[in-house]
């Protein structure tokens, strides 16, 4: 067998290795350019957002309300409360009596905006509206504020066959009105006065007078109006019964002449016989305008008093006193008053009270109960006690 040799196989050259490619390191720069900015349109859109929620969840008023001139329209409710106050506390009302009137502010009548309310009527409203405004009042204020407006309001009767009737503001009823509604009453800036027809007094001079009377002579100081509260009559008594032309005008030692009426302590002849002769009595003459304490059947003082206007009279009969207030809140069918002091009430809602409302003592001018000074009413309060009889003629 021949044997075959093959020549060595040669070795192939090693095939070149190919080179890895070096790995890219983060993101090419137009992806970063981008994605910041979606990420900012993004971060805008967020931002727009938040602030339109915000705008959107502030409560306001809607556009174009007013309250009374007051543009509010629009404001939030914080800016609509300044715009507000800063408004309506120089508030100006006018106040009337047929042709005559005065300007006063609305804290003169103890007047006050209601805020809250206002604001309150003014959310719920449509879009340019006229809003009312919403008053509260402060009675004590409100009566002081009508007492000063009677010392300009009030006009005197002049007696006579040539004379006039008198006018006084009627402050229970004028309080009550208020009271009742506020805003109605005010929102046309104009107040109506309720007023009280005063008939004129008798005329009295030195030539028709006969009945008694007191010599007063004028002191360093003294004024009429002093004078008649110190003998407790009117002044105009003074001024018919004395011809006096000028009650500005009087001197040291001049002697007035006073009417009976002012003797602060009548005799017992001259009074009305007490209730009963046993224990404390009260007794008031609607007829004299006089109220008359007594004890045991004796006088033991006297005041002039304003019982009830013909349309509202005090009643008559006897009756005692059922309870005592110091000061008390008293209402009627169409008149309230706040505190008022030294109170007795005798027979239902007639009382025997102090009174600071008016001075027009000697002449009717209540709702029904017997009006005293405060400083003679608390006199009677002390004086008398629940069960104490109380009598009124006429």
């Amino acid at each position: 067998m021949t044997t075959r040799y093959l020549p060595p196989r040669q070795a192939q050259p090693p095939l070149p290795r190919r080179q890895k490619q070096p790995k890219t390191q983060g993101f090419s720069p137009l992806l970063i350019t981008g994605g910041a900015f979606v990420l900012g349109v993004a971060m805008m859109l967020a931002m727009i957002m938040a602030v339109l929620l915000l705008v959107l969840s502030v409560e306001r008023i809607p556009a174009g309300v007013r309250v009374a001139g007051v543009n509010i329209g629009g404001d939030t409710l914080e800016d609509a409360e300044a715009a507000l106050r800063e408004s309506f506390p120089a508030g100006q009302i006018t106040v009337t009596d047929a042709d005559r009137s005065w300007n006063v502010t609305l804290a003169d009548l103890g007047v006050s905006l209601n805020v809250e309310a206002t604001l309150a009527a003014a959310q719920d409203s449509r879009a340019d509206a006229s809003v009312r405004p919403v008053y509260a009042v402060d009675l004590t204020q409100a009566q002081a504020g009508l007492m000063y407006l009677s010392d300009l309001a009030n006009i005197e009767p002049i007696p006579g066959s040539s004379g006039r009737a008198g006018r006084a503001i009627d402050i229970p009823v004028l309080l009550d009105r208020l009271r009742a509604d506020p805003t109605g009453e005010l929102i046309d800036g104009v107040l109506d006065l309720t007023m009280i027809e005063i008939a004129p007094p008798q005329d009295l001079t030195s030539g028709n007078y006969n009945g008694d009377r007191t010599t007063h002579v004028v002191a360093a100081g003294q004024e009429l109006g002093l004078i008649a509260r110190m003998y407790n009559v009117s002044m105009q008594d003074i001024i018919s019964l004395n011809g006096i032309s000028d009650p500005n005008l009087l001197y040291v030692g001049q002697e007035l002449s006073i009417p009976a009426a002012g003797i602060y302590e009548p005799t017992a002849a001259d009074a009305p016989p007490a209730p009963n002769n046993r224990g404390k009595s009260i007794l008031i003459s609607v007829s004299s305008q006089r109220i008359y304490a007594y004890e045991d059947g004796d006088l033991v003082r006297s005041h002039i008093v304003s019982t009830g206007l013909p349309e509202t009279p005090t009643v008559l009969g006897d009756y005692a006193v059922y309870v005592k207030y110091a000061a008390d809140d008293m209402s009627g069918p169409d008149y309230f008053l706040p505190q008022v002091p030294w109170t007795m009430y005798f027979y239902q809602g007639y009382a025997i009270h102090g009174t600071y409302w008016h001075n027009a003592f000697g002449r009717p001018m209540s709702h029904g109960c017997v009006n005293l000074p405060p400083s003679e009413a608390e006199w009677f309060f002390n004086f008398a006690q629940v069960g104490t009889p109380v009598r009124i003629i006429a």
